[in-house]
């Protein structure tokens, strides 16, 4: 793991996310690519069903380039001094001999539509979850489906702070499907390194033809020694089940397969992707 995209917008939480961001970093010796991508006023002018006048038309795209500036110095200041306080080397190509490094990356259009293409060249991404409350979560869900890419999703928290620690305590939500298995694939730079693994999985898997044993077995063959544990849910209060069994292990990762469907029909219709978006208070590991 060398390098790890974080969107970074005008938000709370900026400086959680980068101490997350960072603190994996200096976990491999990677480098931080800081994305903040500025909405284009003409964009979401021309998406509005309103007709304006030329000359108001101007003012409004005038207002929105204006605040698009404010919107990226800020966060741009927010990386600047982050990395000034804590002795991080900004470097835009390689090589760095040692220890992590940063840089900052600008662009105007949808953050959904240009972490889709980054996130391809990436080896993690990072980003804190939606709001409970929000609509569809555009760039997670471009993150998750469109770069084939690890995502490290973030709890919020109160104090907008980061966690603890992410991925000293492991869990594994196991199902034997290709998506599980590409997570745990994913994650196989924290399963090496973490002091405790633990591979979860339902008490009656009837379609499951790879057993939580079979996994144990994989993990061994990289030296990674992985306890089990199965549990009782029904179909409706899987995911709830499973954060109960990644709280009751004090678990500060949670690995998990991504899904076949959109996350947004997901998320309309309920089902695991929507408690764990909405409930999860441990990050979350997922690849699709």
């Amino acid at each position: 793991m060398k390098m790890i995209l974080v969107p970074l917008a005008e938000d709370a939480g900026g400086e959680g996310l980068l101490d997350t961001a960072f603190a994996v970093a200096r976990r491999f010796n990677a480098h931080v690519d800081v994305l903040h991508v500025r909405p284009d006023p003409a964009e979401a002018l021309h998406a509005t069903s309103m007709a304006f006048p030329g000359a108001l038309r101007d003012q409004v795209l005038e207002v929105g380039r204006r605040q698009a500036e404010e919107s990226a110095t800020q966060v741009r200041t927010l990386f600047q001094d982050y990395c000034a306080e804590n002795g991080i080397t900004v470097l835009e190509r390689p090589p760095f001999a040692d220890g992590v490094s940063a840089a900052w990356h600008e662009e105007t259009g949808k953050e959904s539509l240009v972490v889709a293409l980054r996130g391809r060249l990436t080896d993690l991404i990072v980003v804190r979850r939606p709001l409970q409350a929000s609509p569809a979560p555009d760039t997670l869900e471009a993150a998750l489906m469109e770069t084939g890419k690890p995502v490290l999703i973030l709890p919020l928290k109160d104090d907008d702070g980061a966690p603890e620690s992410v991925g000293r305590r492991v869990a594994i939500g196991w199902n034997g499907s290709t998506a599980a298995a590409k997570a745990v694939a994913a994650a196989r730079h924290f399963l090496i390194t973490a002091d405790k693994v633990t591979a979860l999985s339902l008490q009656e898997e009837k379609d499951q033809q790879l057993s939580l044993a079979d996994l144990v077995g994989h993990l061994a063959w990289h030296g990674v020694e992985a306890d089990t544990r199965r549990f009782e849910a029904r179909s409706s209060h899987i995911g709830e089940a499973l954060l109960a069994e990644a709280r009751a292990l004090e678990a500060d990762l949670l690995v998990l397969g991504g899904y076949g469907t959109s996350m947004t029909r997901e998320l309309i219709l309920g089902g695991v992707t929507r408690h764990m978006l909405t409930h999860a208070e441990i990050p979350l590991l997922m690849v699709h």
